[in-house]
């Protein structure tokens, strides 16, 4: 039986927000001051903000139980996690209480009946997306890059076009798509778009920077035109960091983002600008929740702390001895914490910080792969030997390979998890 007491304590805090905001003297004002400056700018957009939001919390966290706890008996809950990380993002980063209603709504009708959740596994015959259980078009674009990228590695190419890629597929269409979500101006519009901006960024970047999927073609000047956008125009020149910017009390503000700048960082290679830069920043904000910060509601999670090693990886060697030494200590605490409080007897990780326990184990599972735990070659950070490893390995693969085929994710977090996990990995 999987474990669930702290993945449920964990959602239930991300939901209500309930535990304030950490800071440090180091971090950058905006950075520092990001959590209280967007509640006052929702509360501005609607003074009711904060009732209407916490009368639909308590339910919000009932259902999320519930999906956790059918994802644990093995049930399909395909349409429904989908739902659910919709209705969190739409709780987290918009006051659209009436869309908030409808999904709680719709994702109680999936629950209550099972035969609704293979929708969420066939691709959209109007426009060749998957993802059908979201409305939103940047987690559809996300759910078609996980879906493909499995087929990929069985030579499985789709059977219907992916027309919904062609709404930013010229330089005129990227850069317009760009322009509605690096700003957002919660006071006005009731909406923060960093979200938006991290899972386009990410699944943009891994689409086109790469041409895939295979058989869509892609406009030859889409890659420039994405280039230009991540190193001139979502980039902070002050930190290093990428992130959104924000309207907070008419004064433009920039406030990074780790998830963003991890991606960013990760699928260029390392090859951007001022990696040392890029390391001092990461340090000064350990402290801070995400999205700037390392923790999630003062808690590490293991989908955070994979984030700040691989940062840590790609900037060792531009990094001085006393930043190494810094960044070592701080990799040894996050071991210690996944290897104690996250890691569990059956294999499964209950502390990713994310939606499913799919996502947690791939979390927790990638953590571990890319600081080197299981291959000395990988271990940057440390001569240390973990002679625990092979056995903790194991334990992770068994619960993977019991579980697969029951993930909220479609089983694709999985896959990813084992490949991570596998000898020869270098992703």
């Amino acid at each position: 039986m999987i474990r669930m007491g702290k993945t449920q304590f964990l959602f239930v805090m991300v939901i209500c927000g309930c535990v304030p905001a950490s800071s440090t003297e180091f971090a950058p004002p905006a950075d520092r001051d990001y959590q209280k400056l967007r509640q006052q700018a929702f509360i501005s957009y609607s003074a009711a903000y904060s009732q209407m939001r916490a009368e639909r919390i308590h339910r919000a966290i009932s259902l999320g139980k519930r999906v956790f706890q059918m994802e644990a008996q093995g049930q399909n809950i395909a349409c429904a996690h989908q739902i659910l990380v919709e209705t969190k993002w739409l709780l987290g980063d918009t006051a659209d209480f009436p869309r908030i209603d409808q999904r709680l709504n719709t994702l109680e009708n999936v629950m209550d009946h099972p035969d609704l959740e293979e929708a969420a596994t066939r691709q959209d015959p109007n426009d060749g997306s998957w993802g059908s259980c979201y409305t939103e078009w940047f987690f559809k674009v996300d759910a078609t890059y996980e879906h493909l990228n499995q087929d990929a590695t069985r030579n499985i190419q789709p059977e219907i076009r992916l027309t919904f890629l062609d709404r930013i597929n010229s330089p005129e269409k990227l850069k317009q798509y760009f322009d509605g979500v690096m700003i957002s101006n919660i006071a006005r519009d009731g909406v923060d778009h960093s979200r938006e901006l991290n899972e386009s960024i990410a699944d943009l970047m891994r689409f086109i920077l790469t041409d895939r999927p295979k058989g869509y073609h892609w406009d030859p000047h889409l890659k420039a035109a994405l280039m230009d956008v991540i190193l001139h125009r979502l980039r902070n020149p002050e930190t290093g960091w990428w992130g959104e910017r924000y309207v907070f009390n008419g004064k433009m503000e920039f406030v990074d983002y780790l998830s963003l700048t991890f991606h960013i960082v990760r699928y260029l290679n390392g090859d951007v600008p001022e990696m040392r830069q890029i390391v001092e920043t990461t340090l000064a904000l350990k402290d801070l929740n995400d999205p700037p910060g390392w923790l999630s509601d003062n808690l590490f999670t293991d989908h955070n702390n994979m984030d700040v090693a691989v940062l840590f990886r790609f900037g060792w060697k531009a990094s001085t001895i006393a930043q190494r030494r810094v960044m070592a200590e701080q990799i040894e605490k996050m071991l210690n914490w996944c290897l104690t409080e996250s890691l569990q007897a059956d294999g499964s990780f209950v502390h990713g910080g994310d939606d499913s326990v799919e996502e947690n184990t791939y979390f927790g599972a990638a953590f571990l792969s890319r600081i080197g735990f299981f291959d000395r070659k990988r271990r940057f950070w440390t001569k240390r030997e973990f002679p625990e490893a092979p056995e903790i390995r194991q334990r992770i693969t068994r619960f993977i390979n019991q579980h697969r085929t029951e993930g909220a994710v479609g089983g694709t977090y999985y896959e990813n998890a084992l490949r991570e996990l596998s000898s020869h990995s270098r992703k």
